[in-house]
């Protein structure tokens, strides 16, 4: 039986940008594993075998120009258009490699209030955070709006 794997993307130490990381931590489910990635998603691929996911799911801060808390699915095709958090390959890079080892890839971005040298996320990122654990809780997370 194939399972799904969430990635957790972000900064502790970038305020909002730890929202990836926070939710990695937090999200346990039967059927799925779990990597808390923080800025380096990359480094994870090479341990991804081909065809163990049926779908792999990334989280991270993205400056989506939304409110701060909105949260959004980001279809591939808008990736250039806005600046995800700071990684050291752009994570586009990172979805074509997943492409070529698992059935499906997306990305939830939580637009950051807050992404300033600090610890602790701002209140509107901390119910965020709950509102995107709930939702993976309950197979809700392709009802999420596309970012248009």
């Amino acid at each position: 039986m194939k399972k799904n794997l969430l990635l957790g993307v972000g900064n502790d130490i970038r305020g909002d940008d730890a929202i990836g990381e926070e939710i990695a931590r937090e999200f346990e489910r039967e059927g799925w594993d779990v990597e808390d990635c923080g800025t380096v998603p990359e480094n994870f691929i090479p341990h991804i075998e081909v065809d163990v996911y049926e779908e792999v799911v990334i989280v991270d801060a993205a400056n989506m120009e939304l409110e701060p808390g909105e949260i959004r699915r980001v279809p591939r095709e808008r990736l250039g258009v806005f600046t995800m958090s700071t990684h050291a390959l752009p994570i586009s890079l990172v979805m074509d490699f997943l492409d070529d080892k698992v059935g499906k890839v997306t990305l939830i971005g939580i637009q950051p209030k807050d992404m300033s040298l600090k610890e602790g996320m701002t209140e509107e990122l901390k119910k965020a955070k709950n509102e995107l654990l709930d939702i993976l809780q309950t197979d809700r997370w392709n009802e999420i709006p596309f970012l248009e």
